[in-house]
This record gives structure tokens, C-alpha cells and sequence, in this order.
């Protein structure tokens, strides 16, 4: 059997399905594999496209995404989305092929030998979890299988085989190959942890939970929607999250952050007990201030990451490293060992806090009239406001991973239940969007997919415009055209004393016309020029489930609000606000007792 074939013979019998690439003659026998084998597969236009999309497929399927790259340019093209990938944890399997053996540097001390050589595994080697220059055809089989099993167990998180090309066309004995066998996964013992974590929540008056993508990555959704509301304890999301519960539902209260919402901040700030499921409690959540992060509240923080655990410098914390379902599943268990009338008891007690964070959250909406009523180009809040209340609940939606697209779109979404919400926000890069639309609609069986994007990051991977109509894919993809780079203009508007440079037409910037470009890559198009119209557009746009590209000219100097705003001084340090101080500022008869200055 041909090495290649062996290869993708080994990710059918794993299930897989699609596998993203674009070919290359560094791996013309797995390319040539890849189309006898009967997965499915999507060219893409351009490698870091191809493995955005393997990122999202696997982002909502918990399942690897698989890439296909030739050697060179085609792996170093990859590497972004393989960042991404590294930062949220996500379970992706990379394939790149790779000059000769024969024609390696290897320790010849230059910096190329191979055609389209380049040093891959050393590169990637930082971001993911196993990488791998096959050298030795028999041991194929232990390479594949020990990648496959980092991929998925643990932390989830990328892999890469980097494979030769000579060594891709060898001929192996498919019954004669070692295979690997993993080391027993250490169980940490929670019995001491849970019970201390059960006693905290029966003395708690104001306990809210964290629930991070963790809880996603352990397939434990449901386990964890089931505890919540035995334990009837209000629910924080992050980001990654968002889709976890929806905007309606009982137990939800927001979620907090840099860009979070400022109800929710007020309410993390007031609680006396967090638990902290699977979320990394990163700089985006704690606003940079990890010692006055839910300063009031004691702490049960659980995470599979150990030296995450180390970084966390919070105070009043007890911390377990644990995966997230294993331990949702013995604190259920736990729980419901308590007596019933314990149970009942403690949950009328916490009527009262959700009731008040209820309210919290209505006092301070991320939406207000100001907002509908704005005159003029569109106001993205109230863009997004009305988008929600035309979307199914069978709609996934994608926000770009940066700029205000993408942070606006988390901060005012109101998910609905059976809706999916994803992005690649960790790494923050521009250019996910598109790519990551397919990847996530392909991922979720061709459902309706709503991208909304921001022109500059547009631009970056505006190529695989031809990918989407090529697929027919039911994508509807909504820029938002603020002239430039919105963020950056904020930013410098902000720090620099309105020094712009390179974020506009004024500042030697210039982005091509949206509607002439959709329109040559076959793509019907739209435009929503005016606030007044934007309710009108936006219900005949999504009153089908054809393709399309509407440019939305949204307000230029919008910016995403609240938010914690950071300071840079003279010397260049910079200092980020208080997690409740979000800009603009309230006064002082807004603030809540639980605040502070």
C-alpha cells in the first residue's frame, strides 16, 4: 500500500469527512490519495483559507479539522490559522508535504537544499501540540495515531505531520507497522474539591458561574445546562461560549470583559462566589487586573490546563485541574445527593440575586434609542439589534475575528436557542471571516450561515468569494464599510492626538469597491446606505436563503461602547481601567454599591 494512501485510509476509519486544502506539487501523491479516497475535500484559493476553515469545521463539530498544504509557502501560509487553532484549543490536523529526503538541509549548516524546502516543524513546533517530520515511511502509522490522540485528548489542540515527498510514495506493509499506545490519561481525585466546592455554593448569597469554551471542547453542553439549572445559580459566558445558553433563558446574566456588557461586569464584580468552568480567565475577561477580578467573591476555579492554573493570579481561589465535564458530572452527582429540601431551599434563597442581576442587565442595555434613532449611515448597534430579531434559530453566525465587527456583533448579539456563534477571537486575526463562514457552514450540514464582517479584514482572504460561489453555500455575508480600519483610526484618535496613519484614504490607505468585486466573483448584491433603511434591508436579505453580499455603510467613527478603556502615558507604559469603570463613564448616582472608583 502507498504511504499516502495509508494515510487518508486512516482518517476515513477516524470519520472524517471533509478534508480543506490546496494542492501543490510537494504533495502530489497525497493530493493524488486525498482524491481516490473517498473523503470529501475543498479547494481553497489560498492556504491560510483552507485552514481557517479546517479551524471553524472543528470548532463546532469537537472533531479534528483536517488541512491539506503542499511544502513551503503552502505550509508557512498555514501557520496563522494554525495560532488560532493553538490559542482556542481546537483539534486540527495539519498535512504539509515536504522536499525529498535526500534533498533536506538537515545539518548541512545552509539555509535551503529542497525545492520549496523550508524548516516547517521548527516553526510550528510553538503552536502545536505534536509535530512531526516523517522520515522513516514505518513509522506512519505511530505518527498518525500519536497525532491523531494529542489532537483530541487533553487540552485539545493542533497537530502537524510534515511529510516527504519521496517518503509519501513509498511502499509500506499496512500489517507491519508499530502502532502507539498512549499513556493513561492521569484522573485527578475531586472527592475533597467537590466537597468543599458544595459547601461553598450552600453558603453563598450571590454566586454566579463562568462557563468557558472548556465546557464546548469536553462535549459537556448539555451536562453543564442540566447542573445550572439544578443548581439555579445565574450564568456567565465568554465569548467562546456565547451560543452556550440564550439570551432568554433564566439563569443567563451576560458576559463579562474588556468589550463585555456593563451589567454583567457590575454583576461579576458584586458576586461572593464564582465558579469558573473551563474558562482561562484570560487578560479580554479580567480586564489586566487579575488581582481585583470578582474581588468580593471567593473562588472555585476549574481548568484542564495546569500551568493555566499557575498563571491565574486571582486571590480567594481554590483551583482543580480538571476537565470540564468530568467535573461538571461529579458535582452534579454530588448535588443531587444533598437532600432535596436542601436543594429547594437553596435555590428560593437565590431568587432574590437573579432577580438583580436581571435587572442589572435591563438597567444597562448594549442597545438604546440612541442607537435606532441615529440619522445618517448605519449605526452598527442597531444593525446588529435588528439582525436579531430576523434570524432563525437555525442560523449560525460568524463575526469577524477582529476589529468591530467582530466585537460589536458579541457585545449586542441576543442569541436565540438552536442558534451557533463562533470565531477565532483569541488570536484576533483580520481575514478569518470569509474562510471561517465556510468552514462553519460546511461544519453544520449547509445551515443558513451569517457572516458579519468589516471591510479592511474583508480584503485579506476576499479570494475565496470564488470558494463560496463554487459551493453555493447559503452564506450571507453582511461588510460593514467604514472607509478603512475603524479600530486603528480609534486608536490613534484616542493615544496618538488624531495622528492617522495607514488607516484611511487620508492616511495612505484605500480599500476597493465592495459591491464591483462581490459582483465579479458572481455574487448577488446589496446596500444598506441609511440607518432608516436598515430593518427594511435586512428582512428582505434574509427572507431567503440565497447568497449574497450586502455592503453596509456604517458610521465611521463608531466605536465599540461601553468598553474598559487602557491609557498609554508619556513613557509608553500602558494601564487598562477597572473592569466595572467601563467608558463612557456613569455618574456616580448610576453606580451600584458593589462598584467601586
Amino acid at each position: 500500500m502507498k504511504l499516502s494512501d495509508y494515510v487518508f485510509d486512516f482518517l476515513k476509519r477516524k470519520g472524517v469527512q471533509c478534508v480543506f486544502m490546496l494542492p501543490g506539487g510537494g504533495a502530489m501523491h497525497l493530493v493524488d490519495s486525498l482524491g481516490a479516497s473517498g473523503i470529501g475535500y475543498v479547494p481553497f484559493l489560498h492556504e491560510q483559507g483552507a485552514a481557517v476553515a479546517a479551524e471553524a469545521y472543528a470548532q463546532h463539530t469537537n472533531t479534528p479539522g483536517v488541512c491539506l498544504v503542499t511544502s513551503g509557502p503552502g505550509a508557512t501560509n498555514a501557520i496563522t490559522a494554525v495560532t488560532a487553532g493553538w490559542i482556542d484549543s481546537t483539534p486540527m490536523f495539519v498535512i504539509s508535504g515536504q522536499a525529498k529526503r535526500s534533498d533536506l538541509v538537515g545539518d548541512k549548516g545552509i539555509r535551503q537544499s529542497g525545492s520549496q524546502e523550508a524548516p516547517t516543524v521548527s516553526m510550528v513546533t510553538p503552536i502545536t501540540k505534536y509535530a512531526e517530520l516523517v522520515l522513516k515511511p514505518e513509522k506512519i502509522r505511530y505518527h498518525l495515531e500519536k497525532a491523531w490522540h494529542e489532537a483530541v485528548s487533553g487540552r485539545p489542540g493542533p497537530v502537524w505531520l510534515d511529510i516527504p515527498l519521496d517518503v509519501q510514495g513509498v511502499c509500506i506493509d499496512e500489517d507491519n507497522l508499530a502502532g502507539y499506545e498512549p499513556e493513561e490519561m492521569k484522573v485527578s481525585d475531586l472527592s475533597g474539591f467537590i466537597e468543599n466546592a458544595v459547601h461553598l455554593i450552600m453558603t453563598a448569597k450571590k454566586p454566579l458561574i463562568l462557563a468557558g469554551n472548556g465546557v464546548k471542547l469536553s462535549n459537556a453542553a448539555d451536562e453543564f445546562l442540566s447542573l445550572a439549572d439544578d443548581l439555579g445559580i445565574p450564568v456567565q459566558t465568554t465569548w467562546k461560549t456565547a451560543d452556550l445558553l440564550a439570551e432568554d433563558h433564566p439563569l443567563y446574566v451576560g458576559h463579562p470583559g474588556i468589550m463585555g456588557d456593563r451589567g454583567a461586569n457590575q454583576i461579576i464584580q458584586e458576586s461572593d462566589l464564582l465558579l469558573s468552568i473551563g474558562a482561562r480567565l484570560d487578560a479580554s475577561v479580567t480586564a489586566y487586573h487579575e488581582e481585583h477580578f470578582a474581588y468580593h467573591a471567593k473562588k472555585i476555579i476549574v481548568d484542564i490546563d495546569p500551568n493555566e492554573l499557575k498563571r491565574m493570579n486571582v486571590p480567594n481561589a481554590v483551583k482543580a485541574e480538571s476537565d470540564a465535564g468530568a467535573f461538571i458530572r461529579k458535582l452534579h452527582r454530588s448535588w443531587k445527593a444533598l437532600e432535596e429540601s436542601d436543594r429547594k431551599r437553596n435555590i428560593e434563597k437565590l431568587t432574590e440575586w437573579l432577580s438583580y442581576c436581571k435587572e442589572k442587565r435591563k438597567a444597562y442595555p448594549v442597545v438604546t434609542s440612541r442607537h435606532s434613532e441615529a440619522a445618517g449611515r448605519v449605526c452598527a448597534y442597531h444593525f446588529i439589534d435588528v439582525l436579531c430579531e430576523y434570524l432563525r434559530e437555525d442560523d449560525v453566525i460568524v463575526p469577524e475575528s477582529s476589529g468591530g465587527a467582530g466585537e460589536i456583533t458579541y457585545q449586542a448579539f441576543r442569541i436565540k436557542k438552536g442558534q451557533k456563534m463562533k470565531n477565532a477571537a483569541g488570536l484576533g486575526a483580520m481575514g478569518f471571516g470569509l474562510p471561517y463562514a465556510i468552514g462553519s457552514c460546511i461544519a453544520n450540514g449547509g445551515r443558513r450561515t451569517v457572516l458579519i464582517n468589516g471591510d479592511g479584514a474583508f480584503q485579506l482572504n476576499i479570494q475565496e468569494l470564488e470558494t463560496a460561489r463554487r459551493l453555493n453555500l447559503p452564506i450571507k455575508i453582511f461588510v460593514w464599510c467604514n472607509e478603512g480600519y475603524a479600530s486603528i483610526r480609534a486608536m490613534q484618535r484616542n493615544n496618538f492626538e488624531g495622528r492617522f496613519v495607514a488607516s484611511d484614504e487620508r492616511s495612505g490607505l484605500t480599500l476597493p469597491d465592495i459591491e464591483k468585486v462581490a459582483y465579479a466573483y458572481g455574487f448577488k448584491v446589496l446596500r444598506i446606505k441609511d440607518n432608516s433603511k436598515v430593518r427594511e434591508k435586512i428582512r428582505e436579505i434574509l427572507s431567503d436563503d440565497q447568497p449574497c453580499v450586502c455592503r453596509v455603510d456604517v458610521d465611521e467613527n463608531e466605536t465599540v461602547s461601553p468598553r474598559v478603556m487602557a491609557h498609554v502615558a508619556k513613557d509608553g507604559s500602558i494601564t487598562s481601567g477597572l473592569l466595572e469603570d467601563m467608558w463612557p463613564a456613569l455618574a456616580d448616582k448610576e453606580l451600584s454599591s458593589g462598584e467601586s472608583r
